[in-house]
């Protein structure tokens, strides 16, 4: 074998094709049979005639520089000896599923690689550190393939590296702050994958990149204030959609005059938008999140002045909690709706029939509750601004609480308790002041999780403060010094029913 590639290389000499090192030889032959060269698409002049002449390869100087093989149907594996190929430039190969079995450790020796491209095919395994030895390498390009593990904290050593694209795999782990160090970094693809934590504050100081895309991920917690860093003129694109980062989106984005092609913040759990901004967006998503009206509404007028040129805002997700609870007859609740907004109508529903329409109505109260009452309330809000929206209200199942009357319960409809559902203080009015007045908060078991006594109290009404009890419901005993009174409320860290 190794004459005939001598015999091939040496076939032309003297003519326009050049004579190639047997090491290049032997490598290229190495490659062709490991991925069914016999079966590939185009596998012109291979093995008979002049290296030069190969389909797909590039020679210089009697070495070869670049191989170039796409959609070819490659089937195998990548061998070990094309480490040897230590002249090559481009390696590009791609759109083969038959293509299997991991990255060769011997792609490290390839210190003179300046494009690396194995894509759409069926490679496995973790992506090899050596790469990071191809300390020239400019692009990198491995997506739609089924890689795992971490990405190298080495690839920091590449700081020529202008394009890294990895989409479409199974990586895990965080996204590398390594990546800072990449300086020239222009484009960076991770989106499609299971990468966890946040964005890196190092890579938003890259000076060069201008599209970052990591949508499709499980990355998490609140939006970062630095991501900011990128809002610049330079900007191309900003993808985090479809992760899991929730809360506001920082308020001081809205002090940032933003220009950029696109802004990509959908399907996430975000809660708010700044309402006053100087953005400029061609293509603005905020879909698939927990945004009301209230925060929607600035960016639809921006949208209708023609500051962003497309904007997608539909659907929402549902809003605030699923609330199951059981009331005290005759006692009063309320239920908040969540939506706000100044062009708001609400509609709401019990048992799916609507019970009350109105503009004003974004609190439903129920008072004096009884038997009727009881069953599964939601709200439908509309927006006569953004009039292809709808936004609801998570359901409220409400039951009648009978077993409280075995609690000795007393006149609780002398007493009021409000907010109801409350957060961090209550007010209870119409308390008789005469004496000493004791409080105690007790949960459903019946256990005492508050216990207080009032000397000499001067009005009818005390705010004891239950910031420090678990989200729940409770029961509130007052006890004068002529009466016993108990009443019902919810504690829920979110506020009024949020």
């Amino acid at each position: 074998m190794k004459k005939l590639i001598l015999i091939c290389a040496l076939l032309f000499a003297g003519s326009s094709f050049a004579q190639v090192l047997e090491q290049d030889s032997l490598a290229l032959v190495a490659f062709y049979n490991s991925t069914g060269g016999s079966n590939w698409n185009n596998n012109t002049n291979w093995l008979t005639g002049p290296v030069s002449s190969w389909h797909g390869v590039i020679v210089e100087n009697g070495r070869a520089i670049e191989i170039t093989l796409y959609q070819n149907n490659l089937n195998g594996i990548i061998p070990y000896e094309i480490g040897n190929l230590i002249k090559l430039r481009k390696l590009k190969i791609g759109h083969d599923k038959g293509l299997t079995g991991e990255i060769p450790e011997s792609i490290g020796n390839l210190t003179q690689l300046e494009v690396l491209v194995i894509c759409n095919c069926d490679i496995q395994g973790s992506i090899t550190n050596s790469i990071c030895s191809c300390s020239i390498l400019k692009s990198l390009h491995l997506w739609e393939n089924h890689l795992t593990g971490a990405i190298p904290s080495e690839v920091g050593n590449l700081d020529s590296l202008e394009h890294l694209d990895l989409h479409d795999n199974q990586l895990t782990g965080s996204i590398p702050p390594e990546l800072g160090s990449c300086t020239n970094l222009q484009e960076l693809r991770l989106f499609n994958n299971q990468l966890t934590g946040t964005i890196p504050e190092e890579i938003t100081l890259l000076p060069n990149i201008s599209y970052l895309d990591l949508h499709s991920n499980l990355l998490s917690g609140e939006l970062p204030t630095y991501l900011s860093n990128m809002f610049n003129p330079q900007s191309e694109e900003i993808n985090i959609g479809d992760n899991m980062f929730s809360g506001p989106v920082p308020q001081q984005w809205g002090n940032i005059s933003f220009l950029t092609d696109g802004l990509n913040l959908s399907y996430n759990r975000l809660t708010s938008l700044p309402t006053d901004c100087s953005w400029a967006i061609t293509f603005f998503h905020i879909e698939g999140n927990k945004l009301t009206f209230e925060y929607i509404e600035p960016h639809y007028q921006a949208y209708q002045h023609g500051h962003y040129w497309f904007f997608y805002y539909e659907p929402q997700d549902h809003l605030l909690t699923k609330i199951d609870t059981a009331i005290i007859p005759a006692s009063s609740y309320s239920i908040y709706s969540g939506t706000n907004g100044e062009f708001t109508n609400y509609k709401w529903y019990k048992n799916g029939e609507l019970i009350l329409e109105s503009t004003e109505a974004d609190t439903l109260y129920l008072k004096n509750i009884s038997c009727t009452d009881t069953g599964v309330y939601t709200c439908k809000a509309e927006n006569s601004l953004i009039y292809h929206l709808k936004l609801y209200r998570k359901p409220v199942h409400i039951t009648l609480d009978t077993a409280t009357h075995a609690m000795d319960i007393k006149k609780q409809d002398r007493i009021i308790v409000y907010p109801n559902p409350a957060n961090e203080i209550i007010t209870i009015e119409n308390i008789e002041h005469a004496g000493a007045v004791g409080m105690k908060i007790l949960d459903m078991q019946g256990k005492c999780v508050f216990n207080r006594e009032y000397k000499n109290l001067t009005n009818s009404s005390i705010k004891p403060d239950i910031t420090a009890l678990a989200n729940g419901i409770y029961l509130i005993n007052i006890k004068t010094q002529n009466d016993n009174y108990t009443t019902k409320f919810i504690k829920n860290r979110q506020g009024i029913n949020r």
